[in-house]
Formats: C-alpha cells, sequence, structure tokens
C-alpha cells in the first residue's frame, strides 16, 4: 500500500486523465500523488452506452475497459475509474444528473476505502455536487477553474443547469477554490471558506530549453516568429483577429502549435492558407517547450466574451518560465502582470505589443520573466491548494 500523508483524493473531472496537454486537474494530481496523496481520478464525460460502444468498437478498448469496469493505473499514486454515466444528458437535467450520482457514489465509497486514509472529495466537475456527501469523504472540495457555463455553449437550459451546479457545488463543499478574482468574488458570497489560487506552470520543463535545441521547423521560418502553443477552439482561439495579424506583417511568420478540435478547423484551415502562417498540429507534451523556446514573441490571442474573461491560462507561465515577451488579448485576468505580459485591446494594440517585444531585451527582462514564472509554479500551487485542506481536515 501507498504510504499516504494524512489524506488520499477523489477527484471529479468531465476532462479525461489522458489529455494532449496537461491541465491543472493532471499537474496539481501528478504533484499531490508524488507527495504521498493516494489519487482516484474519476472521468465523469461521456454516457455509459456510449462506453461499452467503444469498448466493442474503438481504438484504446482495453483501456477503457479497466477504467469502466475497474481501475486503471496511469502513475505512481494515480488510478482513474469512469463514474457510472447511465443516464444521459446528465448536464442538462438535474434528474438525470442524480440518477448518475446515485449510481456513482456507492462505487467511489468502496474505493475510497481502499486508499488507506481519510478520502478528500476534490470536484472539478461542478455536476458532481450531488456526490458531496455521499462518498464516506472527510472533506469536499470544488475546484472552480473556469466559468463552466459559459464553457459549454449555447443551449440555453444546459447552461442553466451548470450555472445552478456551479453554485451547488460551492455552497456543499468544505473549501472551495477560485483560479481568478472574479470567479473567486462570485464563489465567496456562497461559501465564506473560498480563497484565490491562480494556476501556475511547468517551470522547470519550460524554463531549461537550450538555444541549440529549439525545435528546428520554426527555427528555419523566415522573420521574426510570433507563435501561439496550446488548445485551439473556436470558443477562445480569436482567428480572425490572428488572420489580420498575418496580413498587417507578412514578414513575421505565425506559428500555431497545438491540437484543433471539431469547431475550430475551417477557421484554422482559412488562417494556415496564408504563406506566413504555420500550424503543426499537436506536439508531445514533452516536446512543447522546444517550440516555445523558437517563438521571438508568444502570443495569447483570446476572445473578448463572458468565457474569456474568467480564464486563467496556463500558458503565461509557461512562456514567462521560456524568458518570452507574451502579449494577450481577451484576458483580463493578466493586466495585473504587465509589463511582462502586454494586454491588448485590438488589432493596432497587439501589433504595437509584439513589435515591443522584438525589440532586444532591456533592464534584465529575461530574468524577470523567468523569476515571476518561477515564483507561480505548480509546486507552489499545490503546496497552497493541500495546505488548506491539510488545515481544514484539522479543524
Amino acid at each position: 500500500m501507498i504510504e499516504t500523508k494524512d489524506f488520499a483524493v477523489v477527484c471529479v473531472s468531465r476532462q479525461e486523465w489522458a489529455t494532449p496537454l496537461p491541465t491543472n486537474r493532471q499537474q496539481i494530481m501528478s504533484r499531490a500523488a508524488k507527495r504521498g496523496h493516494p489519487v482516484l481520478f474519476v472521468e465523469t464525460g461521456g454516457q455509459l452506452g456510449r462506453h461499452i460502444l467503444q469498448i466493442v468498437a474503438a481504438p484504446g478498448r482495453a483501456s477503457l475497459a479497466r477504467r469502466l469496469l475497474a481501475t486503471e493505473h496511469v502513475a505512481p499514486g494515480i488510478r482513474v475509474r469512469k463514474a457510472v454515466t447511465a443516464a444521459p444528458w446528465a448536464q442538462k437535467y438535474r434528474a438525470a444528473n442524480r440518477v448518475n450520482a446515485r449510481l456513482t457514489a456507492p462505487v467511489l465509497r468502496a474505493l475510497g476505502r481502499k486508499l488507506g486514509a481519510p478520502v478528500v472529495l476534490w470536484l472539478y466537475d461542478p455536476c458532481a455536487f450531488e456526490l458531496v456527501g455521499a462518498c464516506g469523504e472527510a472533506l469536499a472540495v470544488y475546484d472552480c477553474v473556469d466559468d463552466y457555463a459559459e464553457q459549454v455553449g449555447s443551449d440555453a437550459r444546459r447552461r442553466a443547469f451548470v450555472a445552478e451546479a456551479d453554485a451547488e457545488a460551492a455552497r456543499r463543499s468544505d473549501l472551495v477554490f477560485a483560479t481568478t478574482e472574479e470567479l473567486f468574488e462570485r464563489q465567496k458570497k456562497r461559501n465564506a471558506h473560498a480563497f484565490l489560487v491562480p494556476n501556475g506552470a511547468d517551470y522547470e520543463h519550460f524554463a531549461g530549453v537550450t538555444e541549440g535545441s529549439r525545435a528546428r521547423e520554426l527555427v528555419s521560418l523566415p522573420g521574426p516568429v510570433v507563435g501561439f502553443a496550446g488548445n485551439l477552439t473556436e470558443s477562445k482561439v480569436d482567428f480572425g483577429l490572428l488572420e489580420r495579424l498575418a496580413d498587417a506583417r507578412p514578414e513575421w511568420s505565425l506559428a500555431l502549435i497545438g491540437p484543433a478540435d471539431a469547431t475550430a478547423r475551417p477557421s484554422l484551415e482559412r488562417l494556415a492558407e496564408r504563406a506566413n502562417v504555420t500550424w503543426l498540429g499537436p506536439k508531445r507534451y514533452a516536446d512543447v517547450p522546444r517550440y516555445v523556446a523558437a517563438f521571438d514573441v508568444a502570443l495569447i490571442p483570446y476572445r473578448t466574451n463572458a468565457y474569456t474573461k474568467n480564464c486563467s491560462p496556463l500558458k503565461v507561465y509557461e512562456y514567462l518560465a521560456a524568458g518570452k515577451p507574451v502579449v494577450a488579448t481577451g484576458v483580463p485576468a493578466l493586466g495585473s502582470l504587465e509589463p511582462d505580459v502586454v494586454l491588448a485591446q485590438s488589432l493596432d494594440g497587439l501589433l504595437e505589443g509584439v513589435e515591443s517585444g522584438l525589440a532586444p531585451a532591456r533592464n534584465g527582462a529575461v530574468a524577470r520573466r523567468k523569476a515571476l514564472a518561477a515564483r507561480n509554479t505548480w509546486e507552489t500551487r499545490t503546496e497552497r491548494l493541500l495546505g488548506l485542506v491539510a488545515e481544514r481536515l484539522a479543524g
């Protein structure tokens, strides 16, 4: 049995453990496990009928079967299990959500008893609020890392239910964490034990790239390379703004690294028709720092909408760890990081920010950026989160 430090974690997330680019869920839970806290990562996305069809016909069916019928060991101290999502439309109808919770809770209680320590139920999925108090946990945590209702699309019923679930998860939990000021202000009205804990970065991963190991595909591009590395989604990335940027500065090379979802492909393909735009697709997380190291200026070109105003982009500290100047749009939460992050409001502001970033670095700017990232790592974030949990358990 794994040696524990006071508690184990049952982490509930709609996002699966296996994802091309790890997010806060994987980063925090990996480090919790390294500190001796056994983790059961519970995936709530998808519906049981679809999972069964995938076991029959889809690639990776052996892994899915293990996660659905038992647990799958994915990393030291971490096992993954599928929630029992028998009822469809559980992000839309409360009755369906309740059925799934009542089917999942006894499974999590039984698995939690095997972890060998008091269990902390850690919710990243607000719709899992029905699990609070039903899993034999010693403490419940709601980790609010996004404005979830703004993330689910235009279906009014679904948006309303997810917003209601967000409120219920905050009220029912013993602790609430939020990644931006606005999310924190919202949640502390619902729960006095709410704390602001922004996202961080894997500092060592991005800071350690040498000049000679930069990605050759980008080093060979003409002119300065202005780049973005991350998930390319229509709801976040402002592809129209990137088109205007590429047209306004044909002597710059615009490089895009990362997976694109189906909604983004038409916009991305139209953008990539330009001679000075290169989309290299998804890269292994181990290789992403080599591509970021080849950027002259790093971009966070987000749309201005209700979703992005509450984003805490993981990539900002990754860029800074690599010593890169950063220019962002649509993310007011990054305004506090100026001058190391320039927050632009228009194409003119974006062009001006990039041109400023292309100027030779002065006054120790590179060292200052790296130092800022070094103060905002996943290690410091994990220590803060686990410390708050331990204090509440002790109290």
